[in-house]
């Protein structure tokens, strides 16, 4: 008897433990918008470089070139194509030493263009800077194959700072580009430098 109640405690303690659940921590990046049904929140890059809304649930790889930062954000895959979203942030000259300027880095473009084309430079004023766009779309090879198995979408946005510029690509597959491109947007609004 003695053990059957001892048994029948245990079993109403843990029973008793499981409805409480465990308490929910408090979210430390709150939710700032939400931009085509993505959530949107405030990120700063790991050095300092720049800050900007990122969305909050594509992954995030940070990179490191010399003494700056630079990161990209992983969106979700088409599956059309099974070919994902990224939007990535460099800074120049950091990450190549030969492009310090942003509007001779942009002319330079027609050199990847499968049809030897430059892409039409649009400037906007976005706050108090002038930000260079461009797009291209490119071919995605298989892997060991001169066979297409898809286009890319090329979105770009240069951002000019003094002794050089800020690069943020949208990179997504061209069947389906336009779910994330106002995410790429809303990336290049709220974009600040910091250097």
């Amino acid at each position: 008897m003695n053990r059957s109640l001892t048994a029948l405690f245990a079993l109403t303690v843990a029973l008793s433990a499981c409805s409480r659940g465990t308490p929910e921590t408090a979210d430390p990046t709150p939710t700032k918008e939400v931009i085509a049904g993505v959530e949107m929140i405030d990120f700063d890059s790991e050095q300092g470089a720049f800050s900007c809304r990122a969305p909050r649930l594509w992954g995030i790889r940070a990179e490191k070139i010399k003494k700056s930062d630079a990161v990209v954000f992983i969106g979700p895959r088409d599956p059309e194509t099974a070919g994902g979203s990224y939007i990535t942030i460099l800074k120049y000259p950091d990450s190549a030493p030969q492009y310090a300027d942003a509007e001779k880095y942009a002319e330079t473009f027609w050199t990847i263009d499968p049809k030897m084309k430059q892409p039409a430079l649009e400037r906007r004023k976005i706050g108090d800077k002038i930000v260079i766009f461009f797009h291209q779309e490119r071919p995605f090879y298989k892997l060991h194959s001169h066979t297409v198995e898809y286009r890319l979408r090329h979105d770009y946005a240069l951002i000019p700072i003094k002794g050089g510029f800020f690069e943020i690509e949208h990179r997504a597959p061209a069947t389906a580009y336009e779910k994330t491109l106002p995410i790429f947007e809303a990336v290049v609004k709220s974009f600040q430098p910091k250097s």
